[in-house]
C-alpha cells in the first residue's frame, strides 16, 4: 500500500469547480435580489451586477480548476468555464419560453463567464516544482 495522496479523476475536478461556481452564482443572485428589493441596489445596476457576479463566479470556478490542472492552467481553467457557462444557456433556454435575446444581455453573461474562465487560466499557473539546492558542507 502507498502512502501517498489518492488522485481524483480528472471529470471530479471539473465538477469541484463547476459546483463552486454555480453556487457563487446563486448565492450572489440571491444577494442582488435582496438588494434590489431593499431598494439598496436600483433596477438599472442589476443587470450590471449580475454581469460581474458571473465574471467573478466564473473565475472561482476557473482559479480551482487551474490549481490542479488536467491539460494545463488555461485549457482546464477554460473548461469549467464552458461548462458554466453551457449550465447558463441550458437554465435560459429552460425557464424562458420566449426565447433569449443572446445578441443583448444573454450574450454579454456567456461572455462574462468565458472571461472569467480565461483570466483564471491566465492568472493560475497550477503547481510548481521548487528547485532544490545543494548546500555545501563546512
Amino acid at each position: 500500500m502507498s502512502k501517498g495522496k489518492k488522485q481524483s479523476p480528472h471529470t471530479l475536478i471539473f465538477l469541484k469547480g463547476l459546483l463552486l461556481s454555480f453556487g457563487i452564482y446563486l448565492l450572489g443572485q440571491l444577494l442582488v435580489t435582496l438588494l434590489v428589493v431593499k431598494g439598496a441596489l436600483r433596477e438599472e445596476g442589476m443587470f450590471p451586477a449580475v454581469a460581474a457576479l458571473c465574471l467573478l463566479s466564473a473565475l472561482a470556478g476557473g482559479f480551482l480548476c487551474a490549481r490542479r490542472p488536467v491539460w494545463g492552467p488555461l485549457p482546464s481553467a477554460m473548461m469549467c468555464a464552458v461548462l458554466f457557462a453551457g449550465i447558463l444557456a441550458a437554465m435560459g433556454i429552460l425557464c424562458w419560453g420566449e426565447g433569449i435575446t443572446w445578441l443583448g444581455q444573454g450574450g454579454i453573461l456567456i461572455l462574462c463567464a468565458l472571461a472569467g474562465g480565461l483570466l483564471a487560466g491566465l492568472s493560475g499557473s497550477g503547481h510548481r516544482k521548487k528547485k532544490r539546492r545543494k548546500i555545501a558542507a563546512l
